[in-house]
């Protein structure tokens, strides 16, 4: 039995535009990050940076906290007060802004500080309002909270830790007369290790929502595990940015690594012992898994980081599309037809193959296999816009008519 509680009453649930709006957002970085890697090759260490700043903090942070957060948690919570509402369209503005800004530093670097800086409040902002959806608004007891809230409710606590530090680290280095570029390169390669444990925590919590925790040590147990990379990760590293901590490898071995592989033990256990059907959601999910275990097996290669860093967000990626996927179930009018779950998974599928190391003869296949899928997402935002869009039309027709 899949887990029924991801969109409790959904079928009554509206789309959310603020949802779409971060969604939206996230694959306009995606995609606008990943040309600027292609032109980084020839152009210079400021393409590849603003390369870097949008892969890496515009895309899955948004897309799981503010994106899918903003679709499935309403169908969970009671009615969120105005003010939280106001948090988010003020953080989707600054995220949109310092994603810009982020484009704009590719010509002039003085732009990276802004991006930075606006990437850390408008997280901060997302991550508040997400608190106050998690804990004001439940309308269970917290062990009974799904998998999805709590991976929602432990990134964004995450936040609040790792977002102040940075940016205070960042002035701090301005202020002392650094030049604006190493300083946003330096705090962009301290802010891999709890990002990456964030988006990693995240995934698997939307992972984890597909599947049935009926037993109560389960329930206690997973939020138990969530809460090493949601949470202690960044403590940890926030300690040890002042006062010398863990290596950044010891860090993510056991502060990530070990919790991560627990959870999907947790998650597979669970498959194993009761019947389930494949639906378009857990089909992603697998593959899901499989690039997340992968991304440490890479990781065990250091002449290659690059495959360790792809294949962790391709995973992410994998889990983000599962999570939509089952939202959209439980909304008949925009639910996508099977053809589409399955060229669109196939399509990703190949994508992330071409950019294994071992097999680099796949990459013109993988870039066609990217384009489809481009094409698929392209689909799914239509298909999502439809009921608004035939919302609109029958309010003109019925104001013709009086």
């Amino acid at each position: 039995m899949l887990h029924q509680s991801i969109t409790r009453g959904s079928h009554g649930v509206k789309f959310r535009a603020d949802g779409a709006a971060f969604l939206g957002l996230s694959l306009l970085c995606g995609l606008a990050g990943g040309f600027l890697g292609v032109v980084s090759q020839n152009a210079g260490p400021f393409h590849a940076l603003s390369h870097g700043l949008l892969l890496d903090l515009f895309v899955l942070i948004p897309a799981f906290l503010g994106g899918m957060g903003r679709l499935v948690l309403p169908g969970e919570l009671t009615t969120l007060p105005g003010l939280m509402v106001r948090f988010d369209r003020l953080a989707f503005l600054m995220l949109f802004v310092g994603a810009l800004s982020a484009i704009c530093g590719a010509r002039e670097s003085v732009a990276f500080v802004t991006a930075l800086t606006l990437w850390g409040l408008g997280t901060t902002l997302l991550a508040l309002s997400t608190i106050v959806k998690c804990l004001e608004c439940r309308v269970v007891r917290f062990r009974d909270l799904s998998p999805f809230a709590w991976s929602q409710l432990l990134a964004s606590l995450g936040l609040i830790v790792v977002a102040p530090v940075f940016m205070a680290g960042l002035l701090h280095d301005l202020v002392a007369g650094h030049a604006s570029f190493a300083s946003v390169q330096y705090w962009l390669s301290k802010l891999q290790v709890p990002v990456l444990a964030l988006v990693v925590q995240l995934a698997l919590g939307a992972i984890a929502n597909l599947v049935a925790f009926h037993s109560t040590r389960l329930k206690i147990t997973l939020p138990a595990l969530m809460a090493v990379p949601g949470l202690v990760v960044p403590i940890v590293w926030a300690h040890g940015i002042t006062v010398p901590g863990l290596s950044d490898d010891w860090l993510l071995g056991i502060g990530v690594a070990l919790p991560s592989f627990g959870i999907m033990a947790l998650i597979c256990a669970s498959l194993w012992r009761r019947s389930f059907a494949l639906t378009a959601a857990l089909s992603w999910s697998f593959p899901a898994l499989l690039m997340l275990s992968a991304g440490w097996v890479l990781s065990l290669f250091p002449t290659r980081p690059e495959a360790f860093h792809s294949a962790m967000l391709f995973g992410a990626v994998f889990a983000l599309f599962g999570c939509y996927y089952r939202w959209q179930e439980q909304i008949p009018s925009i639910a996508a037809p099977h053809w589409l779950g399955r060229v669109h998974l196939v399509a990703m599928g190949v994508s992330a193959l071409a950019m294994m190391p071992l097999l680099p003869s796949l990459q013109r296949c993988g870039e066609i296999g990217m384009i489809v899928s481009l094409f698929c997402v392209a689909a799914l935002g239509a298909r999502a816009l439809m009921p608004r869009q035939a919302l609109s039309e029958a309010s003109v027709v019925k104001a013709d008519f009086s």
